[in-house]
């Protein structure tokens, strides 16, 4: 068991007792489950954490080093640490995220305590199987930005907890970016509670490591709390990209929003799961869904499964999905301006990703994903000549 503490409804029965997870699972269908799903194995010490002046947070799991500033403050997790979160809506627990809790090998909570325009920088590093615990809790009235990178210093199976408390009329956006050229497993476990006219929003990139899944939980707990995801994935060779996001609206006159793309090519796949569940009590939601999804190759996938579960009525809900190649009549308009196919193709998958990465809130790592974007178009064009 944990020697930190976390709510109970995440600790009160260990791991072993509960049943081994699998593809036949809702939660996990659609991808090859392996045996570190069921049975991490032994964590290692990790390494001194490194300093990377390029970012405001280095983590390793373990130790922490900060720079100074006046919009946060950074606590450790302790044996008497009190939980971030002492409860969940109706957030599933299976063997794979109360492994999680149970096995974490520390964590730090990110306390803003000032409004800060600019983004924070949190760089995640590990040489050995790790599962840290990054905590985020805004103050009331407080507006916050945080970035949290999984990239080059992420060099083994790395399986987070990312837990956020936004208290009333706060505002926090968040990155996270998982760019890593290792090959290794990234598995986020996020959740968020928002609370009285709060706002929360994620932005998420998936273009690296070869197994890479954020599950997200939203409990939209008190009147006018708002969610907004958007995010972009690409797939080369046989990466999974899995995003699995479950939205509770339990209170009245609340809001989610989300629009995921990806482009797989190769044997790459995705997931998404949407569910948008509004509780009895919850009138006055909005809240709608789009997953889109290119692919590039015969060999290439994409699962894409939008869910509402609806128990009250005065609500206003959407859905929208699709995979599949580019449409043909496309192409042709693009190159009946004189635009080879290849050139063409490269124009419309920017076209397609630029309608998330131009929105606000990207400005920081616009270009850099969109470089990478091309890059990795480029790798799956140069192996199907």
């Amino acid at each position: 068991m944990t020697k930190f503490k976390f709510s109970s409804d995440l600790t009160s029965k260990s791991y072993i007792d509960l049943q081994e997870v699998s593809s036949k699972d809702e939660d996990w269908k659609y991808t090859n489950i392996s045996q570190f799903v069921n049975e991490f194995g032994k964590q290692e010490n990790t390494k001194t954490v490194q300093e990377d002046s390029e970012y405001d947070i280095n983590f390793n799991g373990n130790e922490v080093l900060s720079k100074e500033n006046e919009f946060f403050s950074i606590s450790t997790l302790n044996e008497d640490t009190e939980p971030l979160i002492e409860s969940y809506y109706n957030r599933p627990v299976d063997r794979f995220l109360a492994q999680q809790y149970q096995k974490c090998s520390g964590g730090i909570v990110v306390n803003f305590k000032e409004d800060n325009e600019d983004f924070v920088t949190l760089n995640v590093q590990t040489e050995s199987l790790t599962v840290p615990y990054i905590g985020l809790n805004i103050e009331a009235n407080k507006t916050a930005k945080i970035l949290i990178n999984f990239g080059s210093m992420v060099k083994a199976n790395t399986y987070p907890i990312i837990e956020v408390l936004s208290s009333q009329n706060s505002n926090l956006e968040v990155i996270i970016e998982t760019e890593t050229k290792s090959q290794v497993e990234i598995i986020n476990s996020i959740y968020a509670k928002i609370r009285k006219d709060g706002f929360f929003k994620i932005h998420t990139v998936s273009t690296g490591a070869e197994f890479s899944r954020n599950r997200i939980d939203i409990d939209l707990s008190e009147d006018g709390a708002g969610f907004y995801i958007d995010g972009i994935y690409f797939g080369e060779n046989d990466q999974i990209h899995d995003n699995r996001v479950f939205v509770n609206h339990i209170a009245k006159r609340t809001t989610s929003n989300m629009v995921t793309k990806g482009v797989l090519g190769d044997s790459s796949k995705s997931v998404f799961t949407g569910t948008i569940h509004i509780a009895e009590g919850a009138e006055k939601t909005e809240s709608f869904q789009e997953n889109r999804n290119i692919l590039l190759s015969d060999t290439a996938s994409a699962q894409s499964v939008p869910n509402l579960e609806i128990l009250c009525d005065d609500v206003i809900c959407g859905h929208g999905s699709s995979v599949g190649p580019i449409e043909e009549n496309l192409y042709h308009y693009v190159m009946s301006r004189g635009i080879e196919k290849v050139d063409a193709e490269k124009l419309l998958i920017q076209g397609f990703f630029n309608e998330v990465i131009n929105e606000d809130g990207w400005e920081n790592i616009s270009e850099k994903v969109s470089e990478e974007i091309m890059q990795k178009y480029m790798n799956v064009l140069s192996r199907m000549s």
